[in-house]
């Protein structure tokens, strides 16, 4: 124990010298390097219109919540008059890989494997605001598919009580059509934040937690489709979103769904579907989410007899002390059970025990096992991916429902 602290101080030491005091917090410059070059990325054009008047009446530091509809989000909520840098809790992914894990660990930022045991992520996050940096975090814990937020599974309110802080509920809109996880280019878009509400950390201990999952769930639920922010003349609106809505609305067929420029075709049955200035079809179902609910209600009526096999390419994401490494296996979901098997790999997931499945539209779906992440690319239709990542979603959400715990909108 000794030597492994003598190995640590003249690294801290240096480190210390390099970033300054500030590091592994959110005064690091290393902090201020990322939100500049992601300024940069950005581009003018894509300033948030932030409304945050309401947060003045939090105390610092405290823990700030939001929906989640684009992968930069963290940058439109950096944006509001924080009177500290605050620190963001990400997936795990972005705080481990070669280079991100440099910026992460200097920029205090906090990680969290995502739909999997971690206690470390609560522990930092105590640490953090111990130092007196505020906190924001994402209580859905992925992008939002169809762009409603997506349920929150992993209840928070014990935990925030927990922590002593005030809780500041804060709502985007309009951050899905800048960039939707379907489609791999960004639209210049408008987008709002706001402020909706402070609750006080002694208003906090008097609500039941079933009262405060409610109050989050109802106050961060947003449906893009419904909150147009503007219109969107672009010409390639379509663009991916076959990814996401794989399956006809109108015939039913599986993986027949291609969408180019404003229009999405089944080249099964021919039908074809026009996205105007407003994002929405010029028939029925009229929007994203009437077409994914359409998906939704046929694969509900399929759920009992559920059996998804795929042939994947698997890349693994090392566990400390574990090398990454390349698979090809066959993975397995029934409502018992996600099964993975490979020549050098065998395990299975009791559904129970996976309340969501993270994805990447059109290319892959992805989970933990024994801390160590696994990236599962099908060999075949890969738009499948989110046909995953809803069974599991249809799985948990019948759970709750048997146990009456559903609190979501």
């Amino acid at each position: 124990m000794t030597h492994r602290k003598e190995e640590n101080g003249p690294r801290r030491g240096l480190s210390r010298a390099f970033f300054g005091r500030a590091d592994g917090t959110p005064d690091s410059p290393l902090y201020g390097l990322c939100l500049f070059l992601v300024r940069l990325w950005c581009g003018r054009g894509s300033r948030p219109v932030v409304r945050d008047e309401k947060l003045r009446q939090a105390d610092v530091p405290y823990v700030m919540l939001s929906n989640h509809e684009s992968f930069f989000d963290f940058y439109y909520l950096q944006r509001v008059s924080h009177p500290k840098r605050p620190s963001f809790l990400v997936s795990d992914f972005y705080c481990t890989r070669p280079v991100l894990k440099t910026f992460a660990k200097h920029a205090g930022i906090i990680s969290k494997k995502i739909f999997a045991p971690d206690m470390s992520a609560p522990l930092r996050i105590m640490r953090m605001l111990k130092k007196g940096y505020p906190i924001v975090i994402f209580p859905e814990g992925r992008l939002s598919p169809d762009g409603r937020s997506n349920p929150i599974v992993e209840e928070g309110a014990a935990f925030y009580k927990r922590l002593n802080a005030d809780l500041v509920l804060t709502k985007l809109r309009g951050s899905y059509y800048a960039y939707p996880k379907w489609r791999g280019k960004r639209f210049r878009a408008p987008v709002s934040v706001t402020v909706e509400e402070v609750i006080k950390k002694d208003a906090l201990r008097a609500m039941s937690d079933e009262d405060l999952n409610r109050k989050i769930a109802e106050t961060l639920y947003g449906d893009a489709s419904k909150e147009l922010l503007g219109e969107y003349p672009q010409k390639d609106k379509a663009r991916g979103l076959g990814n996401l809505l794989y399956r006809c609305c109108d015939c039913g067929a599986l993986y027949t769904t291609v969408g180019r420029g404003n229009e999405i075709t089944c080249t099964a049955c021919g039908r074809r579907h026009t996205l105007d200035n407003k994002y929405r079809f010029t028939d029925a179902p009229f929007t994203i989410p009437g077409w994914y609910d359409r998906i939704r209600d046929m694969e509900r009526e399929e759920l009992d007899g559920l059996k998804l096999e795929a042939a994947v390419r698997t890349h693994i994401y090392g566990a400390p002390g574990k090398k990454d490494r390349d698979e090809k296996g066959v993975c397995t979901l029934t409502p018992e059970a996600f099964t993975y098997r490979s020549e050098q790999t065998a395990f299975s997931i009791p559904t129970e025990n996976l309340p969501g499945l993270a994805f990447s539209c059109g290319l892959e779906f992805e989970l933990y096992h024994e801390g160590e992440l696994h990236y599962f690319y099908p060999e075949e239709h890969p738009q499948q991916a989110a046909r995953w990542a809803l069974a599991v979603d249809l799985l948990t959400e019948r759970r709750l429902a048997k146990n009456d715990k559903g609190i979501n909108p």
